[in-house]
């Protein structure tokens, strides 16, 4: 008898997926583990492994259509089944044209061509010709900032919302419409922990001192770390770091796990892998799931303060804004000091403003103190 293969859930967050290629047509033999599509979610490009050994019997989702968690995706017979001998499709589902084996293009990865699912699809609705593309990712793979950079093919300057924004505008909106959102802001002087940055032997980032800083602060402040289901609220039992990174047209936040427990030296090591792989389109889905708290970083962009809005499931966010020069009074004259504004947006169901505002002077008091970072460096 046929069996529905479904679309996992493959993080807490993962509400939906959307088929990008389908890798198996009518016929086709199928290991169990074998990749037989390519699905997209949240930014993320993953591919779906059959759980048995059978034969490919039929696609139940067109490439492009966005189904929710547990959809029934193909079905998949034992060796030698025919079609006619599973189960009736249900009313109104159209089954998949796949081509032929014969005429199937290759799978993203293999032959001479390296096209990420992520900028194959986007390749595909532009009418960009692959061929001519010249990747930027490793092993020179073409991924979608690649497709993002080229002219518009259309020459009108016009794009598909739903298309490019539309899941991250839904994303954005579910979380403002669905929570009590509450940004606090305040100053922090950074000018010691500047000079002990300028000394270390391995580069870190302000995002990753910062993180660093967070996952230490928020083991005092659980009300902040965390995640909503439904009306339950799941305080993290370690501090699952995300990290906001900008991709073209949108973002993604690859989570570093347990960040409470690492070094300064392998939470920025972790930070820049998992960086380089959201650009190169090869983020795995455990690489984004289970975040607890969320760091923005818009510094480097000359930024000096904005408001985050809260990654859901999550409860709160920080926004870090780039480290400037102000003058301060000291000794009767003026001194010049090393600022950073930060601004944590939380929900206010979950704390009111007094304890985020008691996580903010303790988060300043850790990062005004270079003495906080010596034994974790």
């Amino acid at each position: 008898m046929a069996h529905e293969l479904l679309l996992p859930q493959w993080s807490m967050g993962m509400q939906d997926g959307q088929i990008t290629r389908w890798l198996k047509a009518p016929g086709d033999p199928v290991a169990d583990g074998e990749a037989i599509a390519e699905v997209e979610s949240s930014k993320v490009a993953s591919e779906l492994l059959a759980d048995r050994e059978g034969v490919f019997l039929r696609a139940l989702v067109e490439v492009g259509q966005v189904v929710p968690v547990r959809t029934a995706l193909c079905l998949i017979g034992a060796p030698g089944e025919r079609l006619d001998a599973g189960p009736d499709i249900a009313a109104g589902t159209a089954p998949l044209a796949v081509a032929p084996a014969a005429t199937r293009p290759a799978p993203s990865g293999t032959g001479n061509l390296q096209v990420t699912p992520r900028a194959r699809k986007l390749a595909a609705e532009r009418g960009v010709d692959l061929a001519q593309v010249r990747g930027s990712g490793p092993a020179g793979r073409i991924v979608e900032a690649d497709i993002e950079a080229l002219p518009d093919q259309a020459g009108d300057g016009t794009y598909s919302l739903a298309q490019r924004r539309g899941r991250i505008a839904e994303r954005l909106l579910a979380s403002l419409h669905g929570s009590a959102q509450l940004t606090l802001s305040r100053d922090i002087d950074v000018t010691d922990l500047t000079d002990w940055r300028a000394r270390l032997p391995f580069r870190a980032g302000w995002g990753d001192l910062v993180g660093y800083a967070v996952s230490r602060v928020l083991g005092g402040h659980p009300p902040f770390n965390g995640t909503i289901e439904g009306d339950r609220v799941r305080i993290g039992s370690q501090v699952n770091l995300g990290f906001a990174v900008a991709l073209q047209g949108g973002l993604v936040t690859p989570v570093i796990h347990d960040a409470g427990r690492k070094s300064l030296r392998d939470l920025a090591q972790l930070a820049a892998e998992l960086a380089s792989r959201a650009r190169s389109g090869t983020l795995r889905p455990q690489d984004v799931d289970g975040g607890t708290f969320t760091v923005s970083n818009l510094g480097g962009h000359g930024i000096d303060a904005f408001t985050p809005i809260i990654n859901p499931p999550q409860i709160a966010i920080l926004g870090l804004g780039r480290v400037r020069e102000i003058a301060q009074r000291s000794d009767g004259g003026i001194a010049w000091r090393q600022c950073m504004t930060v601004s944590l947006t939380f929900d206010h169901r979950i704390a009111d403003g007094v304890p985020a505002a008691v996580f903010l002077q303790d988060l300043a008091q850790f990062l005004s103190r270079p003495e906080g970072f010596q034994s974790g460096a």
